[in-house]
C-alpha cells in the first residue's frame, strides 16, 4: 500500500502559491519544538498495553477460494457464490467462523455431501457455520456460500489517513450519469476489507490459491489476480471471465478491476507485463509506466529471486481512496498517474511504482503475519524507492530521498512515536503511518550500512526464499540477519524496530596537541526511549586530507580521541549522513563554508546551505550560496535559488543576472521553476523574461511559477496570459488561474471553475474548492445558487470524506444561496461515515 500522493505534492510544493518558500526539509528539529503531544500517546498507550494485539489465530488452512461474481450496476450489489476449500489448521473443528461484513447469506452448503444445507448464524460482521461432524487435521471440506454484497449499505464504514474507505467493493459512476466519468468496478482489500465483498478468513496470516469468475457486460474489461485461463461469450450480451492463481497469497491481495479500460501490452523476460488506463491516456502509458520491465529485471537480480507470480498488471482507477496497492500480480493505482508527457518533464511516478513493484515480494510472497509486523511489508516498499533511485539516477538522488524519508517521520513524531513494530495499537489502521512507511525505510539503510551490502542483500535473498509464500514477523527477519553475519542483532532490532522514539544528540568538538576530543552525549528522555548503540564515522579535514575515525555510542555521556595531523578545518559527524537522530553540534560559519565547498556528500552540503542561509547578506557566504547555484546535485541548485528569495543585499542586481541564466539554461524544470519565484522578488524588471518561458518553456511547473511571476511584475495584459493556460491538463496550473480568478473576481470564469473542479476531481478538489468559494460568494444570486447546487451534490456524492467535508465548508460560504440551511442539514442528516459526522459535529 502507497499512502504517500507525494509526485504532485512535492510540485505543488515548488509551484509556492503564497510565494513564500519553507525552510529546507534538511533542517534538523530542535530539541525544544518537539511538542507533548507524543508523551500524551504514550502515556495512553502505556495505560491501555493490557490490549495486546496478537495473531490471529488459524483454526483453519484456507486451501483455495473460488468466487462468481456478477453485479447489479443499479443498486450497487454484488452478486456472489463463494467455494472454500479449508481443512483444520490443528484442533479438531465442528464449526468455522468466516468474516462477511454486510452481507444478504442465501445458503451455505456442505460440498462433499452432494450440496447438503448447513445451519449457521449471522450478524453481519461474522458467519458461523455449525459443521455436521468434527473435522480432524488431516480432514478437507468444501463450503459453497450463495451472498450478496452491499457495499454501499454497510454500518460504520471507516477507513484511516493512508486508506480513507474500508468498505471494500467499489462502484464509480454506476448509472452513468456523471459525463466525462467512466463506469467502473474495483476493489480494495487492506486491511481488512475484502471480506466486504467475499467470505474469507480475513487475516494476513492467511494464505490460499485462487480463482475468480467475473460476469460483466461484454463492453467492459476486467483485471484480477494471475492469469485470464479463459473467456466465455454468454449468448446475452454478458461475458465471463475466468482468473486463476495458483500460488498462495493472502486474501486481503485478492482483487478486481472492470471498466472500459486501453490495455497497453508489455514484456519481461517471458511474462505479460500489462498497463490499464483510461483510452484518452493510452498514448502515454509507456512513458508513465515503462520502467516497469527494468525495475522488475533489477528488483529480481537484486534479490536473487525471479519475480514470483504470474504476469505483472498495473491498472489506474477513479475516486480510488489511496495512493496504490500492490494486489498479487495486479497493483492498482489512483488516477492522478494519469498525467500527459508535459507532467513527466517535472516529475514521474517511478516512486510509487517501484514501491508496488517490491511489495510482490515483501508484502505478497512474504506477508507480515500480524498488522503489528506492518513494516515488514512497508518499509521494505518505501526502501525500494530508494534503491531505484540509487541504480537509476546516482547515491545523491538516493541520499536526498532517505533525509526525506527521516524528515516525513520526524515531523509525525512531534505529536506521535511508536515503536515500528507495536503490539499495543488501538486500530491496525493507526499502522499505516510514517513510522511504518518512512522510519522503517531508514533504519534499514542504517541496517544496511551496519552491515554492509554483501550482507543485507544476501539476508534478504535468505528471508525470501526462507519464507515464501509464508508469513513471517520481525524477529524472523532478525534471524535471518544474524544467520547470514554471524553477529548477535538483538541490539539493532531492539532499539529501532521494538523501541519508540529516536536519538538526541548534543556534539561538541576541540582541538589541542595532535587530538581532537569529539564529546557526545544522548538527551533524549531514557524514561521513555533507549540507550542508544550508534556505529557510525566521524569524518575530520586537516592539511588538505580527509581521515575517517568510526566510533560507537553506547553511553550517556561519551569522550572520543581522535587523531589529527593539524587543527581541524571541520569535524563532520556522521560521515554516511544515514543516521535518524536529532543532532545538534555546532560549528563556525567558516566550517559550514568549507563542509559545503569539501564535503562529496549531498546532504552535508545542504545542512551548510540551511545554516548559512540566515547570513546571506555577508559576502563570502553569499559567493558560497552563488557557487551553489552551479551544483551538479539540481536539488542544490534548487535550494540555492530559493535562499535568494526577497534577497536584499548589495549586489542584488548581480544575483538576479544569475537567478536569470538559470532560468534560461537549468536543465532541470524545477530549479528554473524556483528560480523564476526567487527572481520575481528582487527585481520587476524581468516581466519580459517571464512572458518569453510562458510562450517556450514545456514545464508546468515553470508555466505555473511564470504566471505568478508575470503578474507580480507588472507584466502587460496579465489576464490574458492565465486564460491561454485555461486548458493545460494541469493542477499546478490550474491552481494559480483559480487563485488569479478569485481575487481578481474575473467575470464569466464560473463555466471554468465547475469545468476544472471536475476534471480534478479528486487531487484537484481539495485545492481548488477554496478558490472556487471566494470566486462564487461574490457572484450575482444566480449564480450562487447554480454553485450550491452542484456543491450540495459533492457534498453527498463524492467518494473521498475530506474532500466531502471541504465541499460542506465551502458550501457553508453561499449564506445569501436559496434554502442553504436546509441543504447544510440535509447533507448532515445523509452522511454514514463517522469521521465526518464527527467534523460536522464540531461545527455546531
Amino acid at each position: 500500500m502507497q499512502k504517500k500522493i507525494y509526485s504532485a505534492l512535492f510540485v505543488l510544493w515548488i509551484c509556492c502559491l503564497v510565494w513564500q518558500q519553507g525552510q529546507a526539509q534538511t533542517t534538523p528539529i530542535a530539541n525544544d519544538t518537539l511538542l507533548p503531544a507524543w508523551k500524551e500517546r504514550y502515556l495512553e498507550n502505556s495505560r491501555k498495553s493490557a490490549n495486546y494485539q496478537a495473531e490471529n489465530a488459524r483454526r483453519f488452512e484456507l486451501l483455495h477460494t473460488k468466487l462468481e461474481v456478477s453485479f447489479d450496476w443499479e443498486k450497487q450489489h454484488l452478486l456472489g457464490v463463494a467455494t472454500l476449500s479449508m481443512q483444520p489448521y490443528f484442533y479438531p473443528q465442528n464449526e468455522v467462523v468466516l468474516d462477511a461484513k454486510g452481507f444478504a447469506v442465501q445458503s451455505v452448503e456442505l460440498v462433499e455431501t452432494k450440496n447438503l444445507p448447513l445451519q449457521y448464524d449471522y450478524d453481519k460482521r461474522k458467519l458461523r457455520v455449525k459443521l455436521p461432524k468434527t473435522y480432524q487435521k488431516i480432514d478437507k471440506l468444501t463450503l459453497k456460500i450463495v451472498y450478496t454484497a452491499k457495499p454501499n449499505e454497510l454500518e460504520n464504514v471507516g477507513g484511516s489517513e493512508a486508506i480513507t474507505s474500508d468498505k471494500g467493493l467499489y462502484f464509480i459512476n454506476p448509472q452513468g450519469k456523471i459525463p466525462n466519468k467512466p463506469q467502473q468496478i474495483w476493489t480494495q482489500g487492506e486491511t481488512e476489507a475484502n471480506s466486504c465483498w467475499f467470505p474469507t478468513f480475513d487475516s494476513p496470516n492467511t494464505k490460499t490459491t485462487q480463482e475468480l469468475l467475473i460476469t460483466i457486460d461484454k463492453v467492459y474489461t476486467t483485471l484480477s489476480n494471475g492469469k485470464l485461463i479463459a473467456s466465455k461469450d454468454n449468448g446475452n450480451g454478458t461475458r465471463t471471465d475466468h482468473w486463476k492463481q495458483d500460488k498462495p497469497h493472502a486474501p486481503y491481495l485478492a482483487m478486481m478491476a472492470v471498466g472500459k479500460f486501453a490495455v497497453v501490452k508489455d514484456k519481461w523476460r517471458n511474462l505479460d507485463v500489462n498497463y490499464y488506463v483510461e483510452p484518452e491516456y493510452e498514448q502515454y502509458a509507456k512513458a508513465i509506466f515503462g520502467n516497469t520491465p527494468e525495475m522488475m529485471e533489477y528488483f529480481s537480480k537484486l534479490l536473487d529471486y525471479p519475480f514470483p507470480w504470474d504476469k505483472y498488471a498495473q491498472v489506474v482507477v477513479r475516486d480510488y481512496v489511496s495512493g496504490a496497492m500492490e494486489n498479487t500480480s495486479a497493483s492498482l493505482f489512483m488516477e492522478g498517474l494519469q498525467v500527459d508527457r508535459q507532467y513527466l518533464i517535472d516529475e514521474n511516478w517511478d516512486g510509487i511504482i517501484a514501491h508496488e513493484l517490491m511489495h510482490q515480494w515483501f508484502g505478497d510472497l512474504v506477508t507480515c503475519e500480524s498488522w503489528a509486523n506492518l513494516p515488514l511489508n512497508e518499509s521494505f516498499a518505501n526502501y525500494a524507492e530508494l534503491l531505484w533511485k540509487e541504480y537509476k539516477s546516482g547515491v545523491d538522488e538516493m541520499e536526498f530521498q532517505l533525509q526525506e524519508e527521516a524528515n516525513q517521520y520526524m515531523q509525525e513524531a512531534q505529536s506521535k512515536r511508536e515503536p515500528l513494530i507495536r503490539y499495543q495499537y488501538a486500530d491496525k489502521e493507526d499502522m499505516f503511518d510514517s513510522h511504518s512507511y518512512a522510519k522503517g525505510a531508514v533504519i534499514l539503510h542504517q541496517l544496511r550500512k551496519l552491515v554492509g551490502d554483501d550482507a543485507f542483500f544476501a539476508a534478504l535473498r535468505l528471508y525470501l526464499k526462507k519464507f515464501a509464500y509464508k508469513k513471517a514477523e520481525i524477529h524472523d527477519l532478525r534471524l535471518v540477519f544474524e544467520e547470514v553475519t554471524g553477529e548477535d542483532l538483538n541490539w539493532f532490532f531492539e532499539q529501532w524496530f521494538m523501541r519508540a522514539g529516536h536519538p538526541q544528540l548534543t556534539v561538541q568538538h576541540t582541538y589541542e596537541n595532535g587530538k581532537v576530543q569529539l564529546q557526545v552525549k544522548q538527551t533524549q528522555d531514557l524514561a521513555y526511549f533507549p540507550l542508544y548503540r550508534l556505529p557510525l564515522a566521524v569524518d575530520i579535514w586537516a592539511k588538505g586530507k580527509t581521515k575517517r575515525h568510526l566510533i560507537t555510542i553506547t553511553q550517556r555521556e561519551q569522550t572520543f580521541s581522535l587523531d589529527c595531523e593539524g587543527k581541524p578545518d571541520l569535524v563532520f559527524f556522521d560521515g554516511e549522513t544515514q543516521l535518524l537522530a536529532e543532532v545538534t553540534h555546532e560549528k563556525t560559519t567558516e566550517e559550514y563554508i568549507f563542509q559545503y565547498k569539501n564535503s562529496p556528500k549531498v546532504l552535508a552540503r545542504m545542512e551548510a546551505l540551511n545554516y548559512l542561509q540566515s547570513k546571506r547578506n555577508q559576502k563570502e557566504i553569499r559567493q558560497t550560496l552563488l557557487l551553489a547555484l552551479q551544483d551538479k546535485f539540481w536539488e542544490i541548485r534548487l535550494l540555492a535559488a530559493e535562499l535568494f528569495d526577497k534577497y536584499e543585499g548589495e549586489d542584488r542586481q548581480k544575483v538576479a543576472e544569475k537567478l536569470r541564466e538559470l532560468i534560461q539554461t537549468d536543465k532541470k524544470s524545477l530549479v528554473r521553476a524556483t528560480a523564476i519565484t526567487s527572481l520575481a522578488t528582487l527585481s520587476n524588471d524581468y516581466a519580459e523574461l517571464f512572458r518569453e518561458r510562458l510562450a517556450n518553456d514545456s514545464s508546468y511547473t515553470v508555466i505555473a511559477n511564470s504566471l505568478y511571476a508575470y503578474y507580480n511584475s507588472g507584466g502587460v495584459n496579465a489576464a490574458e496570459q492565465f486564460e491561454k493556460f485555461e486548458k493545460a491538463n494541469s493542477l499546478v496550473v490550474a491552481i494559480p488561474i483559480a487563485d488569479f480568478y478569485s481575487f481578481s473576481q474575473t467575470p464569466n470564469k464560473y463555466d471554468w471553475f465547475v469545468a476544472s473542479l471536475q476534471k480534478f476531481e479528486n487531487s484537484g478538489l481539495y485545492y481548488l474548492l477554496g478558490y472556487f468559494g471566494q470566486y462564487v460568494v461574490n457572484q450575482p444570486k444566480l449564480v450562487q445558487n447554480e454553485a450550491a447546487d452542484y456543491l450540495e451534490w459533492l457534498a453527498l456524492n463524492h467518494a473521498n470524506y475530506q474532500i466531502r467535508m471541504q465541499t460542506y465548508q465551502t458550501l457553508a460560504l453561499l449564506q445569501g444561496t436559496e434554502n442553504i440551511e436546509k441543504r447544510l442539514a440535509s447533507i448532515r442528516r445523509k452522511e454514514k461515515d463517522r469521521r465526518v459526522l464527527e467534523y460536522y459535529k464540531q461545527l455546531e
